[in-house]
């Protein structure tokens, strides 16, 4: 039996239901009224661990705008609340936020219900971090991290956002696959419509050593075999496609006398996906969730920062149960590794937006108008056509 689907929300679609105005989110009152209860029950929940209630008494912020709890599996999650209601859980085991929830209700990042967390975040879902390359087995993903320090800022619009600093360092486990010696820092932080994490990487070392560094969304989509999922941003670059040439990668460019002048701009997800941008462009990237909201992955540190993108689904006949949910977008260096240097570190920082709106929809109503003129056009530009009267049946003389 496939998974329940777990979609963003587009609130427009409940308004226009009961003829309200644009739903705006939570109350204070209302978000005050839930965090109360979520403090309530955790100080009353006796299957609460020791270690995660000596954690929360360390870590734990005022009024609930961090917290650490017990998560699926009994492993430990930090949970950011904002003050509009959006929350996100930062799971220890794999340093992955396994859920990003909007002020509207909507989850951001897809997890199946049957996900196993015992031994660490599944790596097919959340947001899952990618350190140090795959050949190392991008094993970040699967240790255990540090909570190092919580708190609160005040973002642009002077409200104050919740954030968590886990911290990652080398052991037996690592050092057997990378015989290095390294440090890696992630700040989340979580705004009304945006989650940021800033990943810092320190070689502790003598040796200097390459890695990529990233994150792969699980984007959650209304539905990719039904719906209507597009991926925009991708034009006028070039990328590998490993779906196509899984044994001899080929780079390949978007701008050719072969392509789609379509699917340059926008591409809908209908089969199996696993090609990676290179170089591309820094806040425009994102992808179509089917119900009127895209998920943005934005590169915040330019040209040095995290420039290349993932996009991925291993469809049906990898993911029977899951690959109708979610779209991947990843984020970060893949192509070129990055270098670090004995005793230096280096800072990416990335955010990832949900803004309501569609720009496919503007696109492909351009493309359907360009086509139908180039249509009349050729119509009306017909060849010439010069007859002698002899030339003509007899008739029509």
């Amino acid at each position: 039996m496939d998974d329940e689907a777990k979609f963003v929300r587009d609130s427009r679609d409940e308004a226009r239901e009961r003829r309200l105005e644009r739903d705006t989110g939570r109350s204070m009152t209302d978000v005050e009224t839930f965090v109360d209860a979520l403090v309530s029950e955790e100080e009353e929940s006796e299957s609460t661990s020791s270690v995660t209630r000596a954690l929360n008494e360390e870590f734990g912020t005022g009024r609930g705008a961090v917290r650490v709890r017990d998560g699926r599996g009994g492993a430990t999650k930090a949970t950011l609340t904002h003050p509009s209601g959006a929350y996100a859980d930062v799971y220890l085991r794999g340093g992955n936020v396994c859920s990003w929830v909007l002020a509207s209700g909507g989850e951001v990042f897809y997890v199946p219900e049957r996900a196993d967390f015992k031994k660490h975040a599944p790596t097919d879902a959340g947001n899952p971090a990618c350190f140090p390359t795959e050949a190392d087995g991008g094993f970040a993903s699967r240790m255990e991290w540090r909570l190092v320090e919580t708190g609160t800022y005040a973002s642009s619009d002077g409200t104050t956002c919740p954030f968590v600093t886990i911290e990652l360092t080398d052991d037996d486990s690592s050092r057997a696959v990378f015989n290095h010696n390294f440090k890696l820092t992630q700040e989340i932080s979580l705004e009304h419509n945006a989650l940021r994490v800033k990943t810092t990487c320190a070689n502790t070392g003598s040796s200097a050593f390459e890695y990529a560094l990233g994150h792969k969304a699980h984007v959650a989509v209304n539905d990719s075999k039904e719906g209507d999922v597009y991926y925009v941003g991708f034009e006028d670059g070039m990328y590998l496609d490993r779906a196509a040439h899984p044994t001899k990668t080929r780079v390949r460019f978007t701008r050719d006398a072969s392509a789609d002048a379509l699917a340059e701009r926008c591409f809908k997800l209908d089969g199996r996906a696993d090609r990676v941008y290179l170089t591309t462009n820094d806040l425009d990237t994102g992808v179509e969730v089917g119900t009127g909201c895209t998920v943005y992955a934005q590169n915040l540190s330019g040209e040095n920062g995290a420039v290349d993108r993932a996009v991925f689904n291993p469809w049906e006949e990898n993911a029977p149960n899951s690959y109708r949910w979610f779209a991947g977008l990843g984020i970060g260096n893949f192509g070129k590794l990055r270098v670090a240097e004995p005793d230096s570190k280096s800072t990416v920082e990335i955010q990832y937006k949900v803004v309501d709106h569609a720009p496919s929809v503007g696109i492909r109503e351009e493309f359907e108008m360009f086509e139908k003129i180039n249509a009349r056009n050729a119509a009306l530009n017909r060849q010439d056509v010069d007859f002698e009267a002899t030339d003509l049946p007899v008739d029509l003389q």
